[in-house]
């Protein structure tokens, strides 16, 4: 019989209500006496405490998925008995840095933040979803604007307990392959380990000082986009109170279908790697690592993603907007928006556009068949360059108006407040961010506590209280009195914050624009 360790009243009562064996632990670990150890349901784990805030690191949530275990749904982790080290991340889940391949398979771990001494009462519970396309970046942080690392040193003083983690990523995440039989690869494995970290946090974060009835998740660029597909996913109804889409809505909740992954990266990854023939899955198994991920790599920019979660008919039933448009997702608050100047990065990607006729060939290369149309509204001539001109077209037709059609949608289908934003603030004191303004992800930095170089200004500073007061707040309380929900409105963020109704975007006119399939 396996040792399950339990920290509280509450965990037990809800293994117990799963059915699992309970025995009390040999380790006196559990019994209080040192705050920086926390008992979860599957051992003991001693993080480190600073500045009144204890942080544990590399917790297990699901077995390594190595093996015959690649490419299946996430097992439990092997419970221990021993106090176990979490003072250190655990490893990022593989993906290219650069030429050369980092991380390992196995990566399924989650981090913890909570304050110490702990609080009287359970505190709600923040989840981080990293961005980076689905194939790159972690649950410890990214490589933007010099390296920000997500950790909850600016949110657990604010009264939270906050959560990152890491999912499977690229062609070992999200890999779908049409080969018959039995062992078809359906995709969807990350957003399994998303739902299996959800089921952690619901079973063990009462033993760090959370309410797993206050779970908020917030992500940027695709962690945003996975939390609107995990809205409407049977198996994780019950498992989150809150959501903040940010930056990451420009598909407007859909998300490809199985057969366009199967006949895109799938058949391409199969096909680099010789697998395309009879028993692709058994052949794709046995690769090793490095050349699965190098196979076909993600991509970033204007253009679809390769990898993400795809309406299976299991995991995803329907297409997110579509179960929303008929209230049957979870309803909830929800955060939606972006940022003004989201495509700065990204249009280079395009090709360059010195001239009117360039940037007319790349609005077509970006929007196809309704490109006249588009070029009409947004003339290079009314633009101080043709590049600012493309910034504009790409940002307002993917990013800004999709936000608002999605904060549109789910206002009509719930009672829950849904709130919109626009991000309109730029970091003064980096010559280079400051060149770029208010662009893709811009807001992580005020989420977390400065670090690097950067020396953030007063304005940044007032940012930063707008951002971490209204996140927590909804967070615990479920709504923002000084926050009127979306109709039309949203916010404007700055160090001068307006509530504004104006339709800068020109929203009107692209609800009227059928984007390209597949979406970004």
């Amino acid at each position: 019989m396996k040792t399950i360790v339990a920290g509280t009243a509450s965990t037990l009562l809800l293994l117990a209500a799963a059915g699992c064996a309970l025995v009390q632990p040999s380790s006196t670990a559990c019994q209080g006496a040192d705050p920086a150890v926390v008992c979860t349901a599957d051992g003991p784990v001693r993080g480190a405490i600073d500045h009144g805030v204890l942080a544990v690191k590399g917790i297990p949530y699901a077995a390594p998925p190595t093996g015959a275990r690649r490419w299946q749904p996430p097992a439990p982790p092997t419970p221990w008995s021993t106090v176990r080290d979490g003072t250190r991340f655990g490893a990022i889940c593989p993906q290219l840095a650069g030429p050369q391949v980092a991380g390992d398979e196995d990566c399924l771990t989650v981090n913890v933040w909570t304050p110490r001494p702990a609080t009287a009462g359970p505190l709600p519970v923040m989840v981080f979803f990293t961005g980076g396309g689905n194939h790159a970046f972690s649950g410890q942080g990214a490589g933007v604007f010099g390296g920000v690392q997500y950790n909850g040193d600016r949110l657990v003083p604010e009264g939270v307990v906050f959560v990152s983690f890491n999912y499977r990523l690229g062609a070992l995440g999200f890999l779908a392959h049409a080969a018959p039989g039995p062992d078809r690869l359906a995709g969807n494995y990350g957003s399994l380990d998303q739902i299996a970290m959800l089921r952690w946090v619901q079973q063990n974060i009462a033993a760090f000082g959370g309410d797993p009835k206050r779970v908020f998740l917030f992500g940027t660029s695709a962690g945003g986009g996975n939390l609107c597909a995990l809205m409407t996913a049977p198996s994780a109804r019950g498992l989150f109170q809150g959501a903040s889409l940010q930056s990451s809505v420009p598909t407007g909740c859909e998300i490809a279908t199985l057969a366009d992954v199967q006949a895109g990266a799938g058949a391409r990854v199969a096909q680099a790697l010789g697998c395309d023939g009879p028993g692709a899955a058994a052949c794709l198994r046995a690769k090793p690592m490095a050349d699965v991920v190098r196979a076909v790599p993600g991509t970033f920019g204007v253009f679809p993603r390769l990898y993400g979660p795809n309406v299976d008919g299991q995991v995803f039933p329907e297409q997110p907007i579509a179960a929303i448009r008929r209230g049957a997702h979870t309803a909830m608050p929800v955060i939606v928006g972006n940022s003004t100047q989201e495509t700065m990065q990204f249009v280079g990607g395009l090709g360059p556009v010195p001239d009117g006729a360039s940037y007319a060939a790349a609005v077509r290369k970006a929007f196809g068949a309704p490109a006249d149309r588009i070029l009409a509204q947004y003339p290079a001539a009314n633009y101080p360059t043709p590049r600012d001109a493309l910034v504009r077209v790409t940002t307002d037709g993917l990013f800004t108006c999709q936000s608002r059609r999605v904060a549109r949608v789910l206002a009509g289908a719930q009672p829950q407040p849904v709130y919109r934003y626009l991000f309109d603030h730029r970091l003064d004191n980096d010559p280079d961010q400051r060149a770029l303004g208010a662009v893709h992800t811009v807001e992580h930095p005020f989420f977390f506590a400065w670090q690097g170089q950067y020396r953030p200004t007063e304005a940044d500073l007032a940012v930063q209280r707008l951002l971490v007061g209204h996140w927590t707040s909804l967070a615990r309380d479920g709504n923002l009195p000084s926050w009127a929900p979306a109709g039309d409105a949203y916010l404007r963020i700055s160090d001068r914050p307006l509530l504004t109704r104006d339709d800068d975007a020109r929203c009107d006119f692209w609800d009227t624009v059928t984007l390209p399939w597949p979406h970004l």
